[in-house]
């Protein structure tokens, strides 16, 4: 196809308007240069498309048929212009990205309330996942970003720190550990465990704290999600660990937190990216805002 969108456009214009000069002022181009636009249509086409008089044009059989042909393919161009140029300015979109559930129900749901307050015509997707879940899905580029934690820095992925979390031990109010404001791993292993599955982070952190205290990790109970967890602690199962900044959304009555001995049980939490992946203008627009919301996060959990 050798005629230009202009030229379509020119065609258009005029078959609606049925004058050139009223057509070449829509175009923002003076007559002679708009009559020249049309002849070079034609002569690509090699068909005469208006019937021109001193007063008026007309379309001939050949232009009607044409007019019909292009005039919704041009408007859906347009639109799709029009939404190109909102995505681009992060006005529209989606995302999709995955995170840490002490993350997703804490102020990664602050922020996506702000966010969608701020951009309503983004669509958003958010996946709640165990850690190694989260790095595997930003690997595959299944998601736009995850917000969870690194063991090791990788080549292939980057990391932008949102905040440092500490785990606390979870003991009822009346358990014989409640006055203590500290605890050894040696003490929380002679408790039955309630523990989260082995990929969770929180997990993988008692492991650590646990092999270098040479105790051997054995949960009694291994549940799903927090919840589980402490309903049991509450109902005198055994003691628990849990991120600290997941306490302040969470029913802690009856129940009392503790920190624990060397190793501190810390993990970095942050914003993992696949580093040959361009986050959208929406995709960072929403990291801004999870990135103030941390801070918050930081500060409530003080």
């Amino acid at each position: 196809m050798n005629f230009k969108l202009r030229q379509l456009e020119g065609f258009v214009a005029a078959a609606r308007s049925t004058s050139f000069s009223s057509a070449a002022r829509q175009l923002a181009m003076t007559q002679p240069a708009f009559s020249q636009l049309i002849r070079e249509l034609e002569n690509v086409l090699s068909v005469r498309l208006f019937e021109r008089t001193t007063r008026r044009i007309e379309l001939t059989e050949v232009g009607q048929r044409l007019l019909g042909m292009v005039e919704r393919p041009l408007e859906d161009l347009r639109d799709a212009e029009a939404h190109i140029r909102h995505v681009a300015a992060g006005r529209r979109g989606r995302i999709v990205f995955t995170a840490l559930p002490s993350v997703a129900f804490g102020f990664a749901t602050h922020a996506l309330a702000k966010f969608k307050a701020r951009y309503p015509a983004i669509s958003v997707r958010l996946i709640e996942e165990q850690n190694l879940n989260i790095v595997q899905k930003v690997l595959d580029r299944e998601v736009d970003f995850g917000i969870g934690t690194l063991s090791a820095p990788r080549p292939e992925l980057e990391f932008r720190h949102l905040l440092e979390d500490e785990l606390l031990a979870i003991v009822p109010a009346r358990h014989r550990l409640s006055a203590k404001r500290r605890l050894s791993w040696k003490e929380l292993a002679a408790e039955p465990l309630i523990l989260l599955p082995p990929r969770a982070s929180v997990t993988e952190l008692a492991q650590v704290g646990f092999a270098a205290n040479r105790l051997r990790l054995e949960p009694a109970y291994e549940v799903a999600n927090m919840v589980t967890a402490l309903r049991m602690v509450r109902s005198g199962f055994g003691v628990t660990l849990m991120p600290r900044i997941a306490l302040a959304e969470l029913n802690m009555k009856g129940l009392v937190s503790a920190k624990l001995s060397s190793p501190v049980p810390v993990r970095s939490i942050g914003v993992i990216t696949h580093a040959e992946r361009t986050l959208s203008p929406a995709a960072a627009a929403c990291i801004e805002l999870l990135v103030t919301e941390a801070a918050a996060a930081r500060s409530r959990a003080r």
